[in-house]
């Protein structure tokens, strides 16, 4: 019986890895000029929800769910990225209940966090059975932004144009323009002017 569970593990992930492939391949058809790189997981009940401009990159092993309905929450998810947008590998966003806004020429480092919504909290609930957050949803980031390693930008927060967020920061609300943060929970550290060079000491890409 071992054996013959075993064969049947790997007679499955050929179909698995075609169906991940096959998603890859629809979100590409439909947003032409954009790279994914595989294996990515992309999740998604609704291909027009899924919004992304030409000449973006995403790294592999990410893994991308967009639901534009969920019985969970009223309100639409929406993934929107615009030109020029990198994203690094082992990316992890979710935009299900709200909707995420990535700006053009933006760059995001690999095991980054984007969630765009999340369960409220209750003793008296189980866990399967919380309902979702409804007051604090959605995340925009704005244009040339740049997002350091192993950050998570929890839902709610919107990141100003040319902002650089440190790696391994968690977001957890509204981050100006021109601005860098770091930290648990991210805390302003400086103001940023264009004579800047960003510090290499708080990002790895």
């Amino acid at each position: 019986m071992k054996l013959w569970h075993r064969i049947k593990s790997v007679l499955r992930a050929p179909k698995y890895l075609i169906k991940e492939w096959w998603a890859q391949q629809e979100v590409m058809y439909h947003n032409p000029g954009v790279y994914i790189s595989f294996p990515s997981v992309f999740q998604f009940d609704d291909i027009n929800a899924v919004l992304i401009a030409p000449d973006v990159c995403i790294g592999a092993f990410s893994e991308i769910v967009v639901l534009a309905k969920s019985a969970d929450s009223k309100t639409r998810g929406q993934l929107i990225i615009q030109e020029r947008v990198f994203i690094g590998s082992h990316a992890n966003i979710r935009a299900a209940g709200g909707e995420i806004l990535i700006g053009r020429d933006t760059k995001i480092a690999q095991q980054v966090s984007l969630i765009a919504s999340n369960h409220v909290i209750s003793t008296k609930q189980t866990s399967g059975n919380l309902s979702w957050d409804e007051t604090k949803t959605g995340i925009i980031i704005g244009e040339n932004v740049w997002i350091g390693a192993g950050t998570i930008v929890l839902p709610g927060c919107f990141i100003g144009n040319n902002s650089v967020i440190g790696a391994g920061s968690v977001v957890t609300k509204a981050v100006p323009a021109n601005e860098l943060w770091a930290g648990i929970p991210a805390k302003k550290i400086r103001n940023l002017s264009n004579s800047d060079e960003r510090e290499q000491s708080y990002l790895t890409m």
